[in-house]
Parts: C-alpha cells; sequence; structure tokens
C-alpha cells in the first residue's frame, strides 16, 4: 500500500504514526510539506517572537525520526496538483502515485482587502519561514502594530511588548475578546495589557497602510498610528486550492465524514483543511485527534472522529482567562458578581443554578465554579 500525506503538521504526522502501527512489510508512507523543517509544535511559533525560544527548540520530530521511522519526508516540496483519476499528486519536480491520499495541507492567514498590504515589514505569521522574516525585520524596528485583537493577536502583541517594541493591538470590537468576554471583563484585560507594555485601541476599523518602501503608518478610520511593523492576525482560511479542479465535495473546506474520508473514498483530509459538520476548527488538539482517525482507517483499523469541544480555560499573554457555559449577551438570566477589581468573576444563574462563567485574573475559587458548571 502506498499512502501519499500532504502536510507535515499536526494532522499529517499523526496520521502516519497510526499509519506505522498497522503497516506491512511493503507498504510506503510519504510526506510532502513546502516547509524546510520537519513537525514542530506551531502554537508556539508565537513564543519564538520574543527571541526567548528557537524554532529549532520547538521541533516534536526531526528528520532523523522520519527516517528511523522509514518514512519519506519531502521538505519543500510543494504540491501543485493531484490526478485522482491515475491516483497522482505532482510537485514542480516530479510525480508520486498513491493507494491512499491524506489532505493535511492546513490553511492560509487571511488578509482583509487593505490598501497599502503591498509594503515591506507587513507580516502574517503562519510558518517558521514566517517567523524567520518578521524576527528579522524586529531587529532594527521600534513601533509594532497588531492588526486583530483576537487570542493569537494578543498573544502576538505580548511577545512583540517583551521583545522591548512599542507595541499596540487593534481590535474592530468595542472590547477585547467580545466572543469569550463581556465588556467588563474585555476592559479588565485591556488594562492587565497595558501593564504588559502592551496598548490597545478597540473599535479600530483599519482601513490600510502607508509608506514609501516599508510600512510607516497604519490608517484607521479616525486616526493614524506609527509603526515600522505590522503583523495582521485577522483569522485563516483552510488551503483548499489542490482540490478546486478535482470531484470532490467541499465548502469553506474538504467535506469529510466521521472517518475524515471526502466524497473521493481513497482521498481522506484532516485539520484546517478539512470541515466536520460544518466546522473548522483551526486549532492544534482536533487537528491532532482528525489526523489519528485518518490514519487508523486509511491502513485498515475502525475508528471515527465525534467533534471537538474547545477548552475555555485560556492563557491570553500570561494572564489567566475563563469562559464557559452560557455568557448571557441576551440578558435572560440572573447575574452574580463575585469580584470586580484585580480579578473579574461572574457568574451567570438559572433558577439558582450556575450555568456559566467569566473569570479573568487568578481567583482561587475558580475549579469549583467550573466544577459546579459542568455538573
Amino acid at each position: 500500500m502506498n499512502y501519499v500525506i500532504i502536510g507535515a503538521g499536526a494532522a499529517g504526522v499523526s496520521a502516519a504514526k497510526e499509519i506505522l502501527k498497522n503497516r506491512d512489510n511493503g507498504d510506503q508512507i510519504s510526506i510532502f510539506t513546502d516547509e524546510n523543517y520537519p513537525f514542530y509544535y506551531r502554537p508556539r511559533l508565537i513564543e519564538c517572537l520574543s527571541g526567548e525560544v528557537q524554532v529549532e527548540d520547538i521541533i516534536i520530530n526531526d528528520q532523523q525520526w522520519f527516517e528511523d521511522n522509514n518514512i519519506d519526508l519531502y521538505l519543500n516540496q510543494k504540491i501543485i496538483e493531484i490526478d485522482s483519476q491515475n491516483k497522482l499528486v505532482k510537485s514542480e519536480k516530479d510525480q508520486f502515485s498513491y493507494d491512499k491520499l491524506l489532505l493535511a495541507n492546513g490553511s492560509h492567514c487571511f488578509v482583509p482587502p487593505f490598501t497599502g498590504v503591498e509594503l515591506d515589514n507587513i507580516f502574517t505569521l503562519r510558518t517558521a519561514a514566517d517567523l524567520k522574516e518578521i524576527n528579522k525585520a524586529a531587529e532594527t524596528a521600534q513601533k509594532a502594530v497588531v492588526v486583530g485583537g483576537g487570542l493569537l493577536g494578543l498573544e502576538i502583541a505580548y511577545n512583540f511588548a517583551k521583545a522591548d517594541l512599542d507595541t499596540t493591538v487593534l481590535e474592530v470590537a468595542p472590547y477585547l475578546l467580545p466572543m469569550q468576554l463581556d465588556k467588563k471583563g474585555g476592559d479588565l484585560l485591556e488594562a492587565k495589557l497595558k501593564q504588559n507594555n502592551v496598548k490597545v485601541v478597540t473599535d479600530a476599523k483599519t482601513k490600510g497602510f502607508k509608506g514609501q518602501q516599508n510600512v510607516e503608518k497604519v490608517i484607521l478610520e479616525n486616526q493614524e498610528i506609527e509603526a515600522d511593523l505590522v503583523l495582521i492576525s485577522t483569522g485563516v482560511r483552510s488551503n483548499t486550492s489542490l482540490v478546486e479542479n478535482l470531484d470532490i465535495d467541499k465548502n469553506r473546506g474538504v467535506i469529510v465524514n466521521k472517518r475524515m474520508q471526502t466524497s473521493n473514498s481513497d482521498i481522506y483530509a484532516a485539520g484546517d483543511v478539512a470541515e466536520f459538520n460544518d466546522k473548522i476548527y483551526g486549532i492544534w488538539p482536533p487537528s491532532l485527534a482528525q489526523g489519528r482517525v485518518a490514519g487508523t482507517v486509511m491502513s485498515g483499523g475502525q475508528a471515527e472522529f465525534d467533534g471537538y469541544v474547545p477548552s475555555h480555560k485560556l492563557k491570553v499573554a500570561g494572564i489567566n482567562v475563563v469562559s464557559l457555559g452560557e455568557l448571557n449577551k441576551e440578558g435572560e438570566f440572573e447575574e452574580e458578581i463575585l469580584e470586580d477589581n484585580e480579578t473579574y468573576v461572574k457568574v451567570i444563574k438559572n433558577k439558582g443554578e450556575k450555568i456559566g462563567a467569566l473569570i479573568v485574573g487568578q481567583y482561587s475559587e475558580q475549579n469549583q465554579i467550573l466544577a459546579d458548571i459542568k455538573r
């Protein structure tokens, strides 16, 4: 059996590890990536912005591991076409046959139609190669602006500030993390970030960028902010270009069933490129889980993916944030504020029963509250 995996990230490598368990002597496993590094822990790339961690420190399985397990790893080899009729994948250099194919080629950063986005020193962060470019620019930069105040954007800004850059975050909503917090919680998080030398502008409608060759200013609807380094963190989109001309079901991602099979029974998908029950998760744990299911099923085993419930206990720029259960956005339930100073704690109740909670900061009774809600 000839197994081909496109993508050497969480989904692709976790699939390969499952195939190894069921592998017959003649089976071949080939993994293709357009990156220069083998399997690394992508969520920690952000930490590399502060200079405290290097890319080499976050590699999980190096090239030797792939060799030891008789897996053919093709670095810097981008697959540009899939011929499903003849069961071939093609790179710019060569073509390779498959019996079972896994699409684990991830996602790319979404960049809104800003003006001036072609200026130098404007970046997105998705790969180790992106990181190297950003760190090189950061060596001579003084003022960094992060466009997008979601979880990823805040982590990026925190690490820029730790690297002694004058850092500002732009969030289009009226307060930070509107999906996870209420205004009080968002405002307290903003205050705590300011204590960590991160400036925040909310209600920030970014229009574009100005400069000669390098970016010099970020243009908002009602002000301009000086910047010589900009990082855009406004979400991701699945890498579906490989399947555009294939007769395969797709929507925002490649549609899969519980066995991670696409509508073509010999092609599977997992991770950021896969859409399961109208969801694309875009985070590490479900990518690992989907990869394990795909690898098991591809190699003749039985497994199913039943979805993923994200953890609601977060560390946002080193600050404890909890968002769980009913957040009472419509104001139909009773609320009890337990702390409202350095720490903010709000519990939502329905007929006396705890059904939701928001916590920003450290709170000694946190675990008890979470246990009550989960019960």
